[in-house]
């Protein structure tokens, strides 16, 4: 009579025989007939639990995917932050240089309508208070630049150069309320001094009541300044006031020149 150790040992050697032979069986015939139809039947069975299941884990599975791309997005996100500023630095140095190769073309113009020697300068500095309004350019004595020397761009008079070392300087500009140059009328010639003021206006003063002055006229340099060439535009006549008390018309001017967005200039070394 065989033991029960012995009985228990030949039932687990039997369930495996009998497990390998259906995974061969299984194996072997895997698209037959009998075996689909045991996998629809099994699909039938476990549908509604399968979808029970499915339906009590889909909110689950829902927060676990939107967690995943929320931090997608967010990566997504920084890559496009990284490419849009990429596109506007591109675009800002492409603006910049359109600009300044206008800027210097139009300043080339200038210099071959006129014979005036000049040298090209770069502003690298603005400073503006109430007792001043000046520039700084990258040009100085070791490009011949010297005090007293006239500085324009494409738009017209700028100010005068009142301080230069090895290769920088200072200009004053037109409104600074120390700055004073003489000017012409265009239609009269009259003949008067552009002068900057404390409220960084600019004015063109010491022309007689008696002459007709028109809103829009143009003014330019006159033709006694040692270092600034005539006939360079400054402005246009915008404001006409009379006094009692002055003998002299008060003009105010609209300067040809955006002192605030000058980047590129001549300063005039020989006229």
């Amino acid at each position: 009579m065989a033991s029960p150790g012995n009985s228990l040992k030949n039932i687990i050697i039997i369930s495996i025989i009998i497990i390998i032979c259906l995974i061969v069986v299984t194996a072997s015939f895997r698209d037959a007939d009998f075996i689909k139809g045991f996998k629809t039947k099994t699909l039938d069975i476990f549908k509604p639990l399968q979808e029970k299941i499915f339906i009590a884990f889909q909110p689950l599975i829902k927060a676990i995917n939107n967690i995943k791309n929320f931090f997608g997005l967010s990566q997504k996100l920084k890559q496009l932050e990284q490419d849009k500023a990429k596109l506007l630095q591109d675009y800002s140095e492409n603006i910049n240089l359109k600009i300044e190769n206008n800027s210097l073309r139009e300043l080339l113009n200038i210099k071959q309508r006129k014979n005036y020697k000049t040298v090209a300068a770069k502003v690298i500095g603005y400073n503006e208070g109430e007792w001043e309004s000046e520039v700084t350019l990258n040009a100085g004595k070791n490009n011949g630049v010297v005090e007293g020397m006239g500085v324009i761009n494409e738009k017209g008079f700028i100010g005068i150069v009142t301080l230069s070392a090895s290769n920088s300087c200072k200009v004053r500009l037109l409104n600074d309320s120390q700055m004073s140059i003489g000017a012409r009328l265009l239609s009269s010639r009259s003949i008067g001094m552009v002068e900057g003021s404390y409220s960084k206006k600019i004015f063109l003063n010491y022309i007689p009541k008696e002459d007709l002055i028109y809103t829009g006229d143009i003014i330019m340099t006159s033709e006694f300044g040692k270092y600034i060439p005539p006939e360079i535009l400054i402005g246009i006549v915008k404001k006409v006031s009379i006094s009692e008390s002055n003998p002299f018309k008060t003009i105010e001017i609209e300067p040809f020149v955006n002192f605030k967005l000058i980047e590129n200039v001549l300063v005039v070394l020989e006229w």
